[in-house]
């Protein structure tokens, strides 16, 4: 039965992605007033969360930035709908990269790269990345738990050429890649929940942070370039990406260097625009023990 209703909901997002976007964004709107208003779908974790990051600003301030936050959620939601069916001249032309030569200058020296980014702007929209850059591009997930789901996203994800490589054998499958030869760029969203006994702690936002490190630790590992990838939106439906290239080689640097100067790229990125960020997600939800000094 679960899984005969996980396959209906599947075909009715694919159904759903044949929309126009004017119609799709007419339910955006829809969507916008029923989480903000009606429903106010975590509205206690993003105010707080908020609230927790930017002590200066006003109630009105933590308002206004509440209510574009869920104006932005709801394009995201209705964006991510319309991936399944958007074909690569309409994604490259509402998703543009900015200077890809920052990455193609790194091949050509024979580097790959570790490519981070976080929930920010439209992720889910990069999938058309390797048809813009000469690498190989990978994905580290974590898949979902159920089934056809988890195939509907993965298949959805990788349909421009996109190699997604569940987190449980990342490490094998890199190894693999190596001795291949092939040069690839992997993909990482860095702001995901760190594990409780997670034991590096850094302020990020205002507040103390568990960083999982594992970005950091495959970069130099393979002796990957750094580099961080900031989706900006222009307008709506509209994204534009910059890459800017943190390290040469993630193994020549200090212990949690790269884990400090990605997450304040970052902070100051989300600082700027606030709205953009995925301000639901429980992001603080562990406390940092008592035997663990912050970075």
């Amino acid at each position: 039965m679960k899984r005969a209703l996980a396959q209906f909901g599947v075909l009715f997002l694919k159904m759903l992605g044949y929309i126009p976007f004017r119609l799709l964004y007419w339910c955006a709107d829809l969507i916008y007033l029923i989480t903000h208003y009606l429903i106010g779908y975590r509205k206690k974790t993003v105010v707080q969360n908020l609230k927790n990051s930017f002590p200066e600003k006003t109630h009105q301030e933590i308002k206004a930035i509440t209510a574009r936050f869920y104006r932005h959620f709801a394009d995201l939601v209705v964006e991510t709908i319309k991936t399944s069916q958007l074909s690569e001249a309409a994604l490259r032309k509402r998703f543009q990269f900015k200077n890809p030569e920052v990455i193609d200058e790194l091949y050509d020296q024979g580097k790959s790269v570790a490519l981070l980014s976080g929930h920010y702007g439209n992720w889910e929209w990069s999938l058309a990345m390797p048809k813009i850059i000469k690498h190989q591009v990978n994905v580290i997930y974590r898949p979902i738990q159920n089934e056809t789901f988890d195939h509907y996203m993965k298949t959805m994800r990788s349909r421009f050429g996109m190699f997604m490589i569940p987190a449980r054998i990342s490490l094998r499958t890199m190894l693999d890649l190596e001795k291949s030869g092939q040069l690839s760029a992997t993909y990482y969203l860095t702001d995901q929940t760190a594990l409780k006994d997670t034991d590096y702690w850094m302020m990020f936002l205002n507040q103390e942070t568990a960083v999982f490190p594992g970005a950091e630790k495959m970069a130099s590992r393979f002796k990957q370039a750094v580099v961080f990838m900031d989706i900006q939106k222009i307008s709506r439906g509209h994204y534009e990406v910059e890459f800017t290239k943190l390290f040469d080689d993630a193994s020549q640097v200090n212990d949690y260097e790269v884990t400090k100067a990605h997450t304040h790229f970052l902070e100051e990125i989300i600082r700027k625009r606030p709205e953009l960020w995925l301000w639901s997600h429980k992001r603080w939800k562990h406390t940092r023990p008592e035997n663990i000094p912050l970075k």
